[in-house]
């Protein structure tokens, strides 16, 4: 059985503080490179002996690295099915709302008609095509900060700020389901 606490660490000392840093740094590493190993269907026990030689780390801190990357695939697992209902709901919401604009039960309030039905058309393009790449994302890949943050540049600036601060207060690093 494991015990974890959870302490604050008060110091001013820099050397801790970037000895703790640098265990983050490897841990993350580790969860990284064991998560793309289990992708390749490698065994858990062995991703564990070869972490334990490939980086610095004890017994405990590779099996939490090999522990954190199953859980993180077994979530996005769990997760698709959910993504991708909320995504048909949304399709079909604009393709009501579409069918509603073009018989002429509905008008729209800002813009007219054809700019209207035009960007329901992009939407529904759109959602197309996130539906299709979630019905194919059964494999998830583990990408850097860098990529996340490309990924999220259509953020509006409020939004982006909470995940900078998210990503700065966690030390995480993003999983993006990628189509394969």
């Amino acid at each position: 059985m494991k015990t974890v606490r959870v302490v604050k660490i008060v110091s001013d000392d820099e050397t801790q503080l970037h000895s703790l840093d640098e265990l983050m740094r490897v841990l993350c590493s580790a969860k990284r490179y064991a998560f793309n190993r289990l992708l390749e269907g490698m065994n858990a026990q062995d991703i564990i002996k070869h972490l334990r030689h490939q980086f610095p780390l004890n017994k405990r801190y590779a099996e939490d690295a090999v522990l954190l990357a199953q859980s993180l695939i077994s979530f996005q697992r769990e997760l698709l099915p959910m993504r991708l209902e909320d995504v048909q709901v949304k399709m079909e919401k604009a393709a009501k709302k579409m069918d509603e604009y073009q018989h002429g039960r509905k008008t729209p309030k800002n813009v007219d008609i054809k700019t209207c039905l035009n960007g329901l058309h992009q939407r529904l393009e759109k959602l197309k095509a996130t539906e299709a790449e979630l019905q194919d994302s059964f494999e998830c890949r583990y990408h850097s900060k860098s990529d996340f943050w490309r990924k999220t540049k259509l953020l509006q600036a409020p939004e982006r700020k909470h995940h900078e601060r998210r990503m700065e207060r966690f030390a995480i690093e993003s999983v993006v389901c990628q189509r394969r």
